[in-house]
Formats: C-alpha cells, structure tokens, sequence
C-alpha cells in the first residue's frame, strides 16, 4: 500500500504467455500429456537420478530409435494410440463451455471449467 491505496506490480507472466484460451478456440490440445508421458518413461528407461555420461548417451541414442520408428508408422498410416474415452469427453465438455462463454456469467464460466479440471 502507498499513501493509503492498493498497488499491484507488474504481472511477471501475462495471460498470453500461459492462457490456453486461444489454443483450445483453434482446436489444440491443451495438455502436455505425451511430454508428461515421455518424461516417465525417460526416468523409467534411465533408472536413476544421477546418471554417467555414457548412459545418458546410450539412452538418447534408444530413444532417437524409438522416435524414427514411430515417424516411419506415422508415414505409413498406422492408427495412432486412441485418447481414453474419459479424456476426450472431458476436453468435450470444456470446449462446450468455452463455446457458450458469451451466455454465462463470469463466475458461471469459471465454476464449469473448474467442475471439469482435476489434480
């Protein structure tokens, strides 16, 4: 407070650096799921927390070829892996909402997508 008023500082992240409004209104997934999935698998393929030199390079190296295989069945048209049914009823539901924003209330808006967020 200064001389009696509120004074807020500058926002050091603004919406459009975080907002995954503009995302969803293009029809881009808002998650990070197979990133969140890559990164288990690497700590599993891994093993360890602190790891030498060699293996980290052994492991990108299976890693490299694991990825060269999936963009060769990717160019063949191999069926990619299905999204749960849970998932994409879920993102259904929040692009629902996201499309009828302009007929609810602020608070409306904020409590339906939070009814389909979970942690």
């Amino acid at each position: 407070m200064r001389n009696g008023h509120v004074v807020r500082s500058a926002v050091p992240f603004p919406p459009q650096l975080w907002s995954v409004y503009d995302s969803i209104q293009l029809g881009i997934s808002r998650t990070q799921n197979v990133v969140e999935a890559w990164h288990r698998r690497w700590e599993v393929l891994v093993g360890e927390s602190h790891v030498g030199l060699f293996t980290i390079i052994n492991e990108i190296q299976r890693e490299q070829q694991q990825v060269e295989l999936q963009i060769e069945c990717i160019i063949c048209g191999e069926q990619r892996k299905k999204q749960k049914k849970v998932w994409i009823e879920r993102e259904n539901r929040i692009m629902s909402i996201i499309n009828e924003r302009s007929n609810r209330s602020l608070m409306k808006f904020l409590r339906g997508i939070a009814h389909n967020l979970s942690f």
